[in-house]
């Protein structure tokens, strides 16, 4: 497994299909339905980042991504938004995509967020979409156990 996202929403299909897509692309997934939870995850175990649905209310999604931010600055933040959805303060927040409707989008959204600023995965080697890359960047590493 690759970097771990926590994901913050209520379960529904939209959640469960969300977790499979980033699951199938490499990253550990955790996933909690509300604001207690998460706080308590970050402060007590390694996130590389922070993804919110859009089923908590407005004001939740602010207070927590202000929290996040106060509690550990390098965790990066990606919300799915609907339409017309919570209007974050520049820099609360690092990417704000509208509803998952394209699964490449949100992956696309990690990448940018975890690369940003040198993130790396614990283990030292970059990634793109959850996959390690081999140390000369052209492709996926080999971890020995493909074909």
């Amino acid at each position: 497994m690759g970097r771990t996202v926590l994901c913050v929403s209520k379960p529904s299909p939209a959640h469960v299909t969300r977790n499979l897509i980033l699951e199938r692309a490499g990253y550990r997934v955790i996933s909690v339905d509300g604001p207690e939870e998460a706080m308590h995850i970050v402060a007590s175990f390694p996130v590389d980042a922070v993804v919110f649905g859009d089923s908590m209310l407005p004001k939740q999604r602010i207070e927590l991504a202000h929290a996040l931010k106060n509690l550990e600055r390098s965790v990066p933040i990606v919300v799915l938004n609907n339409p017309g959805g919570t209007q974050f303060a520049p820099g609360m927040v690092d990417e704000q995509l509208g509803p998952l409707g394209d699964p490449h989008l949100l992956l696309e959204a990690l990448t940018r967020v975890l690369d940003h600023d040198g993130h790396k995965l614990r283990d030292g080697h970059p990634h793109v979409d959850g996959r390690r890359q081999s140390s000369d960047g052209n492709g996926p590493a080999s971890d020995g156990n493909n074909g």
